[in-house]
């Protein structure tokens, strides 16, 4: 039988053992070579697209790729001053381009 507190076979003594409740990746923090994307506001004609991959939201603004018509692109999500949310999309890129962007952006060289 196991101790009080510890699950037989898990091997985790108590609640702050267990690993972190968010399974999506984190975006490293920014090198000292990091390059700015461009950020604009979601052209309301344009299609949002499909969530293809996301970052955790843990630190207030997170991440995601997607793709409509055929390009991909990067939307920023955050929180204002205010706590107002504010969406950014990046430029549209084919999909070769937006995935070595999305590394450079987990990477942390890319904001």
């Amino acid at each position: 039988m196991a101790p009080h507190g510890q699950t037989e076979g898990a091997g985790w003594i108590s609640r702050g053992d267990r690993p972190p409740r968010c399974f999506s990746p984190h975006v490293s923090p920014a090198t000292s070579h990091c390059e700015p994307l461009k950020w604009t506001l979601p052209d309301r004609w344009a299609p949002e697209g499909r969530v293809l991959e996301w970052t955790c939201g843990c630190d207030g603004v997170f991440y995601e790729l997607r793709q409509a018509s055929g390009l991909q692109f990067i939307r920023r999500i955050r929180r204002d001053e205010h706590g107002v949310e504010v969406i950014e999309d990046s430029e549209r890129w084919r999909a070769g381009v937006a995935a070595a962007q999305w590394n450079a952006l987990l990477m942390g060289h890319l904001r």
